[in-house]
């Protein structure tokens, strides 16, 4: 993180929220394609959009598209704005706007200007992770991304997980036995194992592991 940034991670609940995007570019598309299921508004503001950023749009019916310059006026409502043009003082004046209604700001070509950092998002092996450099860095965090999706893809972790959780009634119903697989499965040698290149030796030591 950089100095001087008082940042701390959270999750932001944008349940029944009104988004606003502002531009409708290639990083726009990034941005619509991460918002979670349950907003009730996105509002897309730009004078030109993207075959992406159009097909978005289309599949989502709780999402409208404004092809035109940026008004005050389209942050009526406005939980988080998400400032995407190719204007930079169109991002400025649009962040200002928000703020002044109380609105977080998410500002993606120089994340310092904003209130709020989008972290890369892990989607691997039954497990969501998130992965921030601050803004230090958004394509090391991408690369990062990559790199441990396929380290986690490839390993037993998704394997062990699943029979974590056919033993999860039982395991409730023993708390010894709980509390003796947890211990074995979280030792830092079987951690190892665990996350390891997956292969049929491993399996067989992490199935004597579940016997605990």
């Amino acid at each position: 993180m950089r100095a001087g940034r008082a940042l701390y991670p959270a999750t932001l609940d944008l349940t029944g929220a009104t988004v606003v995007v502002l531009g409708a570019g290639k990083v726009a598309a990034q941005k619509l394609k991460g918002l979670p299921k349950g907003v009730a508004r996105v509002s897309v503001v730009a004078p030109t959009a993207c075959p992406e950023v159009l097909a978005w749009v289309k599949k989502h019916p709780e999402a409208e598209l404004s092809l035109r310059a940026f008004e005050p006026s389209d942050l009526r409502g406005c939980r988080l704005l998400f400032c995407c043009s190719s204007d930079a003082e169109v991002n400025a004046y649009a962040a200002r706007q928000a703020r002044a209604l109380g609105a977080w700001t998410c500002q993606a070509a120089d994340p310092s200007q904003g209130d709020l950092r989008v972290p890369a998002v892990i989607h691997a092996a039954g497990l969501q992770l998130t992965l921030s450099t601050g803004g230090a860095s958004p394509a090391l965090a991408k690369a990062l991304r990559a790199h441990l999706e396929a380290w986690f893809k490839g390993s037993d972790l998704q394997w062990v997980l699943a029979q974590m959780d056919k033993r999860r009634a039982a395991l409730k119903a023993d708390p010894k036995a709980k509390e003796r697989l947890l211990k074995a499965l979280t030792a830092p040698q079987n951690l190892a194992l665990i996350l390891a290149l997956r292969s049929a030796a491993r399996r067989k030591q992490i199935e004597r592991l579940l016997k605990v």
